[in-house]
């Protein structure tokens, strides 16, 4: 899902040059799924294009029989359909702008994990590979925590649902991507993002959407078969750290903080 653009159109891409069938899910940009659909033709794949808003429950479940209409069986799926919200501290944000994220990020993937999952138990077999975001660890703070406690939910999503589905032969995980270069800074208000934040990689640089989906491609192959209810940062090292008896964010490295709890 959300395969017109960034990491969704590198992972189709990347499918492609393992010569895997591609359906490619789009929301509003028709013009950017077809432009997917002639990549993944010119890596060597083929595919369809999906027309659906995951936030839809119906149009979920039209879009999954559309695709088994066309292929029969769905071997692995990408849960990546997500959006960032405005940049806003917690206090100033939206409510409005809270219910379109949430209907898309954790509804939406919802549903579309719960598809996946009817369609693999009468398979018995599949892999689902759901979209998170180092955010959920770090926790967004001054700028996108309603987007961190959405992908906070794909966590939880991935765990229970790896726990569930394995007697069918289902494996689940999840990608936690950190700062990769994509064009959804901009739509979420903050261009420079990137650079401002890249001294906080602890590899100095920013990560490719092409790095992302090699490694939703390796989730989604047998390389990885005895893999389930794991998320794996994609994040050049950037993630929350302990150090000594304190918590340090490496958004701002100078800020500690310490709690000595005593039970009496």
């Amino acid at each position: 899902t959300g395969a017109n653009q960034g990491i969704g159109k590198a992972t189709a891409v990347e499918a492609a040059k393992n010569k895997m069938f591609v359906g490619i899910n789009y929301n509003k940009n028709l013009e950017a799924a077809q432009s997917c659909l002639d990549e993944v033709k010119l890596a060597g794949g083929d595919g369809m294009i999906l027309h659906c808003d995951v936030a839809d429950s119906n149009a979920v479940k039209e879009m999954f029989n559309k695709f088994l209409a066309k292929v029969k069986t769905i071997d692995g799926v990408f849960n990546n359909a997500g959006i960032t919200g405005p940049i806003s501290p917690i206090q100033d944000l939206d409510p409005a702008e809270l219910k379109i994220l949430i209907d898309t990020n954790v509804s939406g993937a919802f549903y579309v994990a719960q598809e996946s999952a009817r369609a693999m138990i009468n398979q018995k077999n599949g892999v689902i590979v759901n979209m998170s975001s180092i955010a959920a660890d770090i926790g967004g703070g001054g700028e996108f925590i309603h987007y961190a406690m959405s992908k906070g939910a794909i966590h939880s999503l991935t765990y229970g649902m790896a726990k569930e589905l394995g007697k069918y032969g289902i494996r689940v995980n999840a990608v936690a991507p950190g700062l990769i270069d994509t064009e959804i800074h901009a739509k979420a208000g903050d261009a420079s993002r990137v650079d401002r934040l890249m001294p906080s990689v602890p590899l100095g640089r920013v990560g490719g959407a092409e790095e992302v989906a090699q490694t939703v491609i390796w989730l989604l192959s047998e390389k990885s078969s005895y893999i389930s209810g794991s998320i794996v940062p994609v994040s050049g090292g950037r993630q929350q750290k302990k150090h000594g008896n304190t918590w340090k964010n490496q958004e701002h490295p100078n800020r500690s903080s310490a709690i000595l709890v005593l039970e009496y």
